[in-house]
């Protein structure tokens, strides 16, 4: 499998640190930007959960697989990207 390049929220460095070790290439999201220049070539983006839709406005955009991580593990949400990944292969 060749390295998938991942958005992380920067408010979630201990997700950011394990999905590194386990071979991801991890990049900053800033939620809050909205011309998606930072998501260029991601594979997915895992967000936290609290700005996912903000007052009905979705501030993420982006046509990678979105997963939104409130209350799993980090286990967890790598498993959901192989899942993802696996889906989309």
């Amino acid at each position: 499998m060749a390295r998938k390049r991942v958005a992380i929220e920067n408010t979630m460095g201990n997700m950011r640190d394990y999905l590194s070790e386990k071979g991801y290439e991890v990049v900053q999201l800033d939620p809050h930007t909205q011309t998606g220049i930072e998501l260029k070539n991601c594979d997915a983006v895992v967000i936290a959960g609290t700005d996912e839709n903000l007052m009905g406005i979705n501030s993420i955009k982006t046509e990678s697989p979105v997963i939104d991580a409130r209350g799993m593990s980090p286990q967890q949400v790598l498993n959901r990207l192989e899942e993802t990944f696996k889906n989309l292969d």
